[in-house]
């Protein structure tokens, strides 16, 4: 499995994520929803909102794959970033604040972003899982989340749009900050999504720890073969 070494602003997070401790090695494997054990985790979770720097940083990067996508295949809908709860709202709103602020925009339009809730309300006026009715005619809609190990989660993501009243699988696009590289991004695909952008791969970011010097070779080697040994 081949590894590059993050270089520029890519470099720079990758050393902020690491000064954060949001890519931990452990001796006792963490249990991943996806039912795997492994010794390496991204976190993504507050080791992010409690640093705006990292986080404005990596909104921006965001916000521009985002928006040089939509470039790309010449489309003229506005962006709308929808954060699978909890750990992909933050990077939602962040990018969407990012795109206004650093006039990151299509057509002078920023990017925008809706809310998916963890749990419907049985009490209120919003009974759906995200906030707000869709409206693919002005909407592209994208699904964003802090790491992918199976794809599990960007499949019931969908599922639960499309009972909200959004667009089907085939028109709903999905953004991965971090890609464990374990197939989920193949399971992604397969179910029939719009596409699917990574920003980063895991194994990326920790051979650019090596590079930087944060990290031995021989972590990185180890995390490689536990990443091959585990393939979905």
């Amino acid at each position: 499995m081949e590894m590059k070494e993050l270089t520029g602003l890519d470099s720079d997070i990758a050393s902020m994520m690491f000064r954060n401790g949001s890519i931990q090695w452990r001796d006792d494997p963490f249990a991943l929803r996806s039912g795997i054990k492994s010794h390496v985790y991204f976190y993504g979770r507050e080791d992010f909102t409690d640093d705006p720097e990292l986080l404005y940083f990596v909104a921006r990067n965001i916000a521009s794959t985002v928006l040089q996508s939509a470039i790309k295949r010449h489309s003229k809908k506005q962006p709308c970033l929808i954060g699978i709860p909890t750990a992909g709202t933050q990077f939602a709103i962040a990018a969407s604040l990012a795109s206004y602020q650093s006039y990151i925009t299509l057509n002078g339009v920023p990017i925008c972003c809706r809310v998916m809730k963890e749990v419907k309300k049985e009490h209120g006026a919003h009974f759906t899982w995200v906030n707000g009715e869709s409206d693919p005619d002005r909407h592209e809609y994208w699904l964003v989340d802090n790491v992918a190990t199976s794809g599990g989660t960007f499949i019931e993501a969908a599922e639960k749009l499309k009972e909200s009243g959004y667009p089907s699988i085939h028109e709903i696009s999905c953004l991965i900050f971090v890609d464990r590289q374990q197939g989920g991004v193949k399971k992604i695909q397969e179910a029939g999504f719009k596409q699917v952008v990574v920003l980063y791969n895991l194994l990326d970011i920790v051979f650019t720890f090596s590079k930087l010097g944060l990290w031995t070779l021989e972590k990185v080697s180890a995390v490689r073969e536990e990443i091959e040994a585990h393939q979905i």
